[in-house]
């Protein structure tokens, strides 16, 4: 246990050689997959708008499925 300069008395971790306060690795992780969320949501309308100008899409609805389900499997400890 230890104070953070984000003011969280927290537990340490080591990761890739640097310790990181737990608490700011966890929001750290939390605006990661949030911007992971938007930037499928932009595949997306992208994809919509490339089907509108009659662009071939076949394969980008089934790697959008498979990168949600990626995601969903994803958990915060």
């Amino acid at each position: 246990m230890g104070k953070c300069e984000c003011g969280s008395e927290t537990d340490w971790k080591e990761i890739g050689g640097t310790w990181i306060c737990v608490a700011c690795r966890d929001d750290d992780i939390k605006k990661s997959m949030l911007e992971l969320k938007e930037g499928l949501t932009k595949v997306e309308q992208t994809e919509r708008f490339l089907n509108m100008m009659k662009v071939d899409t076949l394969a980008v609805p089934d790697l959008i499925h498979r990168l949600k389900q990626e995601i969903n499997k994803i958990q915060i400890s």
